[in-house]
């Protein structure tokens, strides 16, 4: 559907400037998925024992950084994140 979107169907648009809106802005995301410590194929994330609060599940203060990171870099960069995220104001 992503990739339909960015080829511009109709079904899918997103944007009024282009025709009635008939779907939501759908986007990629970062990889957020590592087996524990060892680094992923996609980007080398790896989870650290420490990324976890003690129940070995939820994230700690670290994990949550890590991840909120990842996703700031995506909004940041990714061509169909940016406009909508950064806009078109000048960075400080």
């Amino acid at each position: 559907m992503i990739q339909d979107q960015i080829a511009g169907r109709a079904e899918l648009n997103f944007d009024a400037v282009r025709g009635t809106v008939r779907s939501s802005l759908l986007l990629w995301g970062p990889y957020l998925w590592a087996d524990g410590s060892a680094p992923s194929a996609v980007g080398a994330l790896a989870y650290e024992p420490g990324d976890f609060s003690p129940d070995g599940t939820h994230p700690s203060e670290t994990g949550r950084a890590k991840v909120a990171r990842l996703l700031l870099d995506f909004f940041k960069t990714d061509p169909t994140a940016k406009p909508w995220f950064v806009g078109s104001a000048a960075s400080p």
